[in-house]
């Protein structure tokens, strides 16, 4: 069976994705290596793999983190890297790593292929400085030509690649794993722990399986009832502009789990609206512990801005691990949550992202009990159809073509 590599630029220690991409493909009988990057807050390898399929996984040091230093710096190891490792196809996932896979995969006249999560030239964070868009469009006229075969999210997607860029892209979709998914909320609720004779007894007290000493503190305190989670990359275009100010009007506190180029906007706009006790930023925290958490979350929330076709044309992860953890959700009415929604009516659909209109969604699903229960209920019939075992059969028939 062949091997493959795949590159990526983030903390594959969260990367839920790629451990499902890798974890599936080794479970299958491929020799599997992924390689990220090293950050200084990084959790230690290797991420327990699903399946009882193990595959390599490799981070590469940095010493710059962010900027242009990082990806010149990440390229020419992750190049380096790429000619002296043992594969026989390469995978580059996104713009970050495309001109690395490329090179190498020419230089040893190994397989290449593209993995589009996005659109990458088209991010709010990438658009809005000409600068940048420039260079990275110059990249993806330059190496996308010179990978054959590749895939994306969402066929609204791979229609842009094609009318765009003439490139053809089949569609594989981020589908949450049911592997050690919790079946409902009592299975996953946290039970009261025992305590020495010499303490004082709190019965409101409840101990949590969690690695964070500050997420259990906020859930004992802050979250001991309804509570709404965002969890995901904290960047431009994820509309915490207009959640963060909606928050004042909303009847529960909302948990963000995640960070991102958009974090120190995020909390400067938290304390400028005075919502320090109402809206709480976790760090990222590692897969396993993210499945025990969702679940305990009453409302999940999935928005983007409408400017730009990647945010138009998205379809988030996290959309679906709600969704796999029965927790109804308020998401943006752009066409692939919509055409899913409409087969699957397991979220709350917006027409906008104005802040009176989130709040008015989140307030109607934390007092409408008949709304929220239909939602709950529609979230377990469409995990049935929509996960990641059902999905991945075109993954591996994609890689065994190759």
């Amino acid at each position: 069976m062949q091997s493959i590599v795949f590159t990526v630029t983030n903390d594959i220690s969260y990367d839920q994705r790629m451990h499902r991409i890798c974890s599936s493909l080794a479970a299958h009988g491929f020799q599997v290596r992924i390689i990220g990057v090293k950050r200084r807050e990084s959790i230690p390898l290797p991420i327990p793999p699903l399946y009882h399929a193990s595959y390599q996984q490799q981070r590469l040091n940095c010493f710059f983190q962010k900027g242009p230093l990082f990806y010149l710096e990440f390229n020419i190891k992750l190049f380096i890297r790429l000619c002296s490792l043992s594969y026989d196809t390469a995978c580059a996932i996104d713009l970050d790593t495309i001109l690395p896979v490329w090179w190498a995969t020419w230089l040893r006249r190994k397989k290449r292929v593209y993995d589009a999560h996005e659109y990458f030239t088209d991010m709010k964070e990438v658009r809005t400085r000409p600068r940048v868009q420039t260079v990275w469009k110059w990249i993806e006229r330059s190496a996308l030509p010179h990978y054959k075969v590749g895939y994306t999210v969402n066929q609204h997607l791979a229609d842009l690649f094609y009318e765009r860029l003439q490139i053809k892209l089949e569609v594989i979709r981020n589908l949450p794993s049911t592997q050690n998914q919790p079946i409902n909320i009592p299975e996953i609720s946290p039970q009261k722990g025992a305590v020495l004779a010499e303490d004082a007894i709190n019965e409101d007290k409840i101990y949590f399986n969690f690695t964070s000493n500050n997420l259990v503190q906020l859930l004992n305190n802050q979250f001991k009832s309804k509570f709404i989670i965002y969890q995901g990359a904290v960047n431009h275009g994820r509309g915490f502009e207009q959640l963060i100010p909606a928050m004042q009007w909303v009847n529960a506190p909302l948990l963000i789990v995640g960070q991102g180029n958009f974090l120190a906007q995020t909390t400067a706009l938290i304390e400028a609206y005075g919502l320090e006790q109402k809206v709480f930023i976790h760090p990222p925290i590692p897969p396993a512990e993210l499945k025990m958490l969702t679940p305990l979350a009453h409302i999940g929330i999935t928005i983007f801005e409408a400017e730009g076709v990647n945010q138009f044309y998205s379809l988030a992860n996290r959309f679906f691990d709600y969704m796999a953890a029965g927790v109804p959700q308020v998401c943006v009415n752009y066409p692939m949550y919509a055409e899913i929604v409409e087969a699957n009516p397991f979220a709350l659909l917006i027409n906008n992202i104005e802040p009176s209109t989130i709040a008015a969604a989140l307030n109607n699903l934390l007092s409408d009990d008949v709304l929220y229960n239909r939602l709950q209920q529609e979230c377990s019939k469409a995990t049935k159809v929509l996960n990641w075992e059902n999905e991945s059969n075109q993954l591996i028939a994609f890689y065994s073509r190759l």
